[in-house]
């Protein structure tokens, strides 16, 4: 289980070429930029038990491979979410608990009825442009820019919402360093940038609720 630091911003779309090739980005790029599709698949039971946990399950797709991956609790404030998370490989698109070593989480996935009702509630299907950036001695973070949609589908219709956004992940140093880096990208970047207070998974919910805009 690890702590995940991540720092969203939303802006417009028509940008997402001109956000790439930011001086910045240049300046403080350790490695070389690369980009990936990744499609996600979350899960719920009918009754939305773990949205009402405030827990989030899923299985993406990044190549050939599929990683589970289980969100739980943490904090959301002016774009800053911090969640825990556990993730691991796992096979053919199949749910596995059995890698599980936090007891309260391995708890909550024990119930055999609540896993047996666990079904696919929406989608994912983004791609993802990511910078690993060392703008300073022992900071680093990963900057990632996803564009793509967010999909459900209803009975009598398909719903879906866009998705374009930045995360900025902390990788080592602070979150004071992160949110100084943030406001330093603000200045360069050709376009409002907007913080994100809801994870893509509060955004699936949304909109498998129809309510994109609650």
């Amino acid at each position: 289980m690890s702590t995940e630091v991540e720092l969203k911003l939303r802006f417009p779309q028509r940008f997402a070429s001109q956000i790439k090739q930011l001086s910045l980005l240049n300046t403080y790029s350790i490695t070389e930029p690369y980009q990936q599709n990744l499609y996600s698949v979350y899960y719920d039971t009918p009754d939305f038990k773990l949205k009402k946990s405030r827990i989030a399950l899923r299985l993406r797709k990044t190549g050939e491979s599929w990683i589970q991956t289980i969100k739980s609790g943490g904090t959301i404030c002016d774009g800053l979410h911090q969640h825990r998370e556990w993730e691991y490989p796992t096979t053919d698109c199949k749910l596995d608990f059995a890698q599980l070593t936090d007891q309260k989480i391995k708890y909550f996935f024990s119930d055999r009825k609540l896993c047996q009702s666990l079904q696919p509630v929406f989608v994912t299907d983004f791609d993802r442009t990511t910078y690993l950036l060392g703008p300073a001695e022992n900071f680093k973070l990963e900057f990632c820019i996803d564009e793509g949609f967010i999909t459900t589908k209803q009975p009598d219709s398909d719903l879906s919402e866009p998705i374009c956004e930045i995360e900025l992940e902390l990788k080592s140093g602070s979150k004071a360093q992160l949110l100084q880096f943030s406001e330093t990208l603000k200045k360069y970047c050709p376009c409002p940038l907007i913080p994100e207070n809801k994870n893509k998974a509060m955004r699936g919910y949304a909109l498998l609720l129809k309510k994109p805009g609650s």
